[in-house]
C-alpha cells in the first residue's frame, strides 16, 4: 500500500514537502470564537468592538477559519504573523463585498469601503494577533509541533 501513496506524483494532490502541524480542534475552536471575545471585551468601552463584533464575525469565520486552518498545518502560531495574515485576507476580500454592493445599484461604495476597510482591517488584525495568542495557550502537549531537536537521535545508527 505505501508504493500507491510513496509514488504520488500528481499536480493535483502533491507529496508534502513540510511534516506538517497537527491541529488541535479544541483550542482552535477556543482560540477561533475566544480571539475576537477577548477583544472585544477588553475595549468595549470604545462602543465601536460591539458593531465590529455583530458585523465582521461572519466574514472572520467564512474567510478566517480556512485561513487558519491551512496556516496553523503549516506554521507555528505567531500572533503578529497570524494578524498581518488577517489584514491581507481582509484586503483580498474586498473587492467581492464591493461587488456585492455595486451588483444591485447601491452606490455607498465610499461607506463599504471606509467600514470594512478601515474598521475591518484594523479589527482582523487584533482578532489575528487574539487567536495567535490564544491559541498556543489553550493547545494541549499531544499537538504541540515537533522540532528537529526535539526527536532524540538513537545510539548506533
Amino acid at each position: 500500500m505505501t508504493e500507491i501513496t510513496g509514488n504520488n506524483r500528481s499536480p493535483f494532490w502533491p507529496k508534502p514537502t513540510h511534516p506538517g502541524h497537527v491541529i488541535d480542534p479544541v483550542a482552535f475552536v477556543l482560540a477561533l470564537l475566544g480571539g475576537p471575545l477577548l477583544v472585544t471585551v477588553a475595549t468595549f468601552w470604545a462602543f465601536v468592538p460591539i458593531f465590529a463584533l455583530v458585523f465582521g464575525a461572519p466574514a472572520y469565520l467564512i474567510c478566517g477559519t480556512p485561513t487558519l486552518l491551512w496556516y496553523l498545518s503549516r506554521y507555528e502560531a505567531r500572533p503578529i504573523a497570524i494578524g498581518l495574515l488577517a489584514v491581507a485576507v481582509n484586503t483580498a476580500t474586498l473587492p467581492v463585498l464591493l461587488w456585492t454592493d455595486i451588483l444591485p445599484g447601491r452606490q455607498d461604495v465610499n461607506d463599504m469601503l471606509f467600514m470594512f476597510g478601515g474598521f475591518g482591517g484594523g479589527f482582523a488584525f487584533l482578532w489575528g494577533a487574539a487567536f495567535g495568542w490564544l491559541y498556543p495557550q489553550f493547545r494541549r502537549g499531544f499537538f504541540a509541533p515537533i522540532t528537529p531537536n526535539a526527536i532524540p537521535e538513537r545510539k548506533g545508527d
